[in-house]
């Protein structure tokens, strides 16, 4: 996948607070994961899009645990199994203290069983292309929904007070 696709077809979990300022009110991330990627990579992107072998240069300080981003449908489909309404986009930030209390409790409940194997959904159209959609391991909510209850907590020690995908 294209670094250009992955920022349009994907939503980031964070946890943050809001914070008023002259033009407004915006919500800020206390679970920044920094860039995965060190600067010279961003400086320099045409040359990696150009030789796939290249590999980009790691960015030393880049937190992977606190990093997060699923495909847009994904992430909607751990927000419903959740009991979260889905259209992301258009609501505010979940209560931190909620949220960390709504997955834990569906990790205790989900201990020793793991999510089911999702297979993914294929549509052949005679003379068209192929669609293959979907598709997910067994235990793939169970490790989502605790990475996002890990983030949940280190930002509530940062001082966060709701999360978001976005």
């Amino acid at each position: 996948m294209r670094y250009s696709e992955i920022i349009n077809e994907s939503m980031s979990f964070s946890a943050g607070h809001s914070e008023k300022r002259e033009d407004g009110n915006y919500w800020i991330s206390d679970t920044d994961s920094g860039d995965r990627y060190a600067p010279e990579f961003y400086k320099n992107m045409d040359k990696y899009s150009k030789d796939l072998d290249l590999e980009p240069p790691e960015n030393p300080d880049y937190k992977e645990e606190l990093d997060l981003s699923l495909s847009n449908a994904s992430m909607r489909e751990v927000f419903h199994e959740l009991g979260y309404p889905t259209d992301l986009e258009d609501r505010a930030p979940f209560p931190i203290d909620e949220f960390i209390g709504r997955t834990t409790q569906w990790l205790q409940k989900a201990i020793g069983k793991p999510s089911p194997e999702q297979k993914p959904e294929i549509v052949k159209q005679p003379y068209g292309a192929t669609m293959i959609s979907g598709g997910k391991p067994e235990g793939y909510f169970n490790r989502v929904i605790k990475r996002m209850n890990e983030i949940a907590r280190a930002g509530k020690q940062n001082g966060a007070t709701h999360v978001w995908a976005s």
